[in-house]
């Protein structure tokens, strides 16, 4: 028996639809096409894109041709899959030479984007720039020289507590 009711055909029994087969592979059409698309939006996002913060720069770097991007200004970047790129963070940080000598010990430095030209020539490019960057930037403000992307803010000394008294008291 031959039934036809709101566009779906059935044959013999109500129950079975002749259709509940094309709906499924509509479905699972649809959930491939929705994973797809959010997966090339996750590949996308991974690949192409970058973000700088607030008190960094951005440094991108082409594996294709050797160039060097300075990326100044907080946003979100859309480079190639081909660039690495890496942040540095451009706030005050304190470095310190672990001592017990009565002498300078600690500086309280910040990296200047003017010099990052300069950085690069001396330490080079690689993607995990910044997680070292206070080791490097101890040894550049002890070194004794003028670093273009150095700048040493504060010299710090610690107190010396073993001084004369301002008087002494009477009868020792």
């Amino acid at each position: 028996m031959y039934f036809i009711h709101l566009g779906i055909a059935y044959f013999g029994d109500k129950n079975k639809l002749i259709g509940g087969f094309f709906m499924s592979n509509l479905l699972k059409v649809a959930i491939g096409i929705v994973a797809t698309v959010l997966l090339g939006f996750f590949f996308f996002w991974l690949l192409c894109l970058n973000h700088v913060s607030v008190n960094h720069i951005g440094i991108a770097y082409d594996s294709g041709n050797g160039t060097i991007t300075i990326q100044k200004k907080p946003g979100w970047y859309l480079t190639s899959p081909m660039v690495r790129t890496t942040c540095l963070s451009t706030v005050p940080m304190k470095v310190t030479i672990p001592s017990e000598a009565q002498v300078i010990i600690s500086k309280v430095v910040r990296f200047k984007p003017e010099g990052v030209d300069e950085y690069i020539r001396l330490q080079g490019f690689y993607y995990n720039m910044d997680s070292s960057l206070n080791s490097v930037l101890l040894g550049y403000a002890f070194s004794g020289k003028d670093y273009p992307f150095l700048e040493i803010m504060q010299e710090a000394a610690p107190e010396n507590i073993n001084v004369d008294p301002l008087y002494k008291v009477k009868g020792n």
